[in-house]
């Protein structure tokens, strides 16, 4: 049986992650910080094991795993994202769980970025373009990147990396634009939002839960890949689906919220061609699986 160990495997992508996973037939070693309420999420499996093991003491991994393992999918990041020293903690720990995995014995690594390292990028986002991050949490996650390939290989072990960019679903925190969205229009109130003529993608948490797993069986080492749908339309292209889709009579007030406009343009041709993934969901599904309760909306 394949071993998988994903870190931060309570939180949004990593519980999705670790479901997709399980019903795929791996053997998932969930690494979780300890205490937290989120760990709740991960249910008695056969072929689940939970580690509670803070990243700051992931260098103890060894004394917890022991057995080798086919490959590790590396999500955890504090959330505090424009904290430098917080970014600073997450970079060290990122190398650290190399040098951990390089012990128990790991054939492949995949770290997990972000969109964030593109920066606010006006053109098609293509995994050779140059990193222009503007914030901390993407510029970590562009070092954490170069320092975790160079560690892999003196570690012995593959490496790729993904970008993930919007992703919704299951376990998606209430913050979001997508669930603050739903939210408001159950309780019959007007969201305020930008005009939404910014371009947009959205993938659905089983669908980048799937692009991760095709990822460790047919990524290619040493390559970055985009994690996108690739159905790019103006943001307001969404949210009017979903409105109507969930109270087609209420009020979305565009151009009232003072926030940059920044656009996203993944290309997801590279892991489509590398691997066959391509999104199964279209965004209506994913809207009804997750915010309608009769379709079994979670939130």
């Amino acid at each position: 049986m394949r071993r998988v160990l994903v870190t931060g495997a309570a939180g949004f992508l990593g519980w999705n992650l670790v479901q997709y996973l399980l019903a795929q037939g791996f053997f998932v070693e969930a690494i979780v910080r300890p205490a937290s309420k989120s760990n709740a999420r991960l249910l008695p499996h056969p072929h689940l094991r939970v580690v509670p093991l803070a990243m700051e003491e992931i260098a103890h991994l060894p004394e917890h795993v022991t057995e080798p393992l086919d490959s590790a999918v590396h999500l955890a990041w504090d959330p505090r994202r424009m904290d430098m020293s917080v970014q600073m903690e997450s970079l060290s720990a990122a190398v650290e769980l190399v040098t951990a995995l390089g012990i128990i014995g790991c054939r492949r690594f995949l770290g997990i970025g972000s969109q964030a390292e593109y920066g606010n990028a006006d053109d098609v986002m293509r995994e050779d373009a140059v990193p222009h991050p503007v914030t901390p949490y993407g510029a970590a996650k562009v070092a954490v990147l170069h320092l975790t390939r160079v560690h892999a290989a003196v570690c012995g072990m593959d490496w790729m990396w993904g970008r993930v960019f919007s992703v919704y679903g299951t376990c998606e925190p209430a913050t979001t634009l997508l669930a603050s969205l739903a939210a408001a229009l159950r309780r019959g109130e007007t969201m305020r939002m930008t005009a939404g003529t910014q371009m947009w993608d959205y993938l659905y948490a089983a669908d980048a839960a799937a692009a991760m797993t095709a990822l460790l069986t047919h990524g290619r080492a040493g390559e970055v890949y985009n994690i996108a749908h690739g159905d790019v339309r103006p943001l307001r292209s969404f949210t009017e689906e979903m409105r109507a889709l969930l109270a087609p009579d209420a009020v979305i007030a565009y151009g009232t919220a003072d926030r940059a406009a920044l656009s996203l343009r993944p290309t997801v041709e590279k892991i489509a061609v590398h691997t066959g993934w391509r999104a199964a969901t279209s965004f209506a599904e994913g809207v009804r699986r997750t915010y309608l309760p009769h379709e079994g909306g979670s939130i």
